[in-house]
């Protein structure tokens, strides 16, 4: 049976930074010592903005309700959050971390709900939109696509998908491409319009000290463009499997040290101290590998 794909942007991002580290967070079969290890191996910082993303759609469906948060309670629910997400994880957090930690998601916070489209919602502009679950998924030919919106406004006849990126790198070439990815787990949803330009989308991400927004207008030859992007990426992604599945030690590593300095698997990687040491053991490594594989 064919292993099927699932595509989402964090799946993409990790796998082009190292499809080693995606491999062990989504690829394995079952988790190393019957550990979650998409979970507990996550680093303290990535464990606030889940917090952050957790807290702000609370605090999104509490407002479509007209239910309005008071600075102290922002600050206890950050906090639950936080916690909780600690709690889970195998990283111990000391106390004066926990509270720098718990300073930042603030700060954060309190820019993000400055932004013009939630102060819109806020002053009811626009008085149909909705919270959506970005965990629901659409199944596209054999893969499962995670790319549903965070926000869904409509706006003078046009639905306005707004997505929320807690922590948003360098701009890249493919940004629009993947934020195309909503119109099409629309498209496949049902309940929303099949032509293109019925849409309007815009990321709000935090990058270098501020919240920006990115608007793209999606049109039959990008949303086209898009899932040629995720079909791509998920046959290089089943393909790693494959190649995990003959050896795990030829796995490729990260490009990059900055990806290992980060890496919640560093401590059981071959890169984790050294990576351009464990580039060439591994290109030995693949040699003997392929010099035996020729021989039987």
């Amino acid at each position: 049976m064919e292993t099927k794909m699932e595509w989402s942007r964090t799946r993409r991002d990790l796998f082009l930074k190292c499809p080693r580290a995606w491999y062990l967070r989504y690829g394995h079969p079952t988790p190393p010592n019957g550990i979650n290890d998409v979970q507990s191996n996550r680093r303290p910082w990535d464990l606030m903005l889940r917090a952050m993303k957790e807290i702000l759609i609370e605090r999104l469906e509490d407002l479509r309700e007209q239910k309005q948060w008071s600075p102290l309670l922002l600050e206890h629910q950050l906090k639950y959050s936080l916690q909780k997400q600690i709690q889970q994880s195998s990283h111990p957090v000391k106390k004066r971390y926990f509270e720098a930690l718990l300073r930042y998601a603030n700060h954060r916070f309190a820019l993000l709900w400055r932004c013009r489209f939630i102060r819109q919602l806020e002053r009811r502009k626009y008085p149909c939109w909705y919270v959506l679950d970005r965990t629901s998924s659409v199944r596209i030919g054999t893969h499962r696509i995670y790319a549903s919106p965070d926000l869904a406004v409509l706006i003078q006849n046009k639905w306005h998908f707004v997505r929320f990126d807690m922590q948003n790198g360098p701009k890249k070439v493919c940004d629009e491409l993947e934020a195309n990815a909503m119109v099409l787990w629309a498209k496949h949803q049902g309940g929303f319009p099949q032509s293109e330009t019925s849409y309007r989308l815009h990321t709000i991400g935090w990058r270098r000290g501020f919240w920006h927004t990115e608007t793209y207008q999606p049109t039959k030859e990008s949303v086209k463009q898009c899932l040629q992007l995720l079909d791509s990426d998920c046959k290089a992604m089943l393909e790693i499997h494959r190649y995990a599945d003959s050896n795990l030690a030829l796995l490729p590593l990260a490009s990059s040290k900055k990806s290992c300095d980060s890496c919640s698997f560093r401590t059981r990687c071959p890169g984790g101290e050294d990576l351009q040491l464990a580039h060439r053991e591994q290109t030995l490594l693949e040699l003997v590998h392929h010099s035996a594989s020729s021989k039987t």
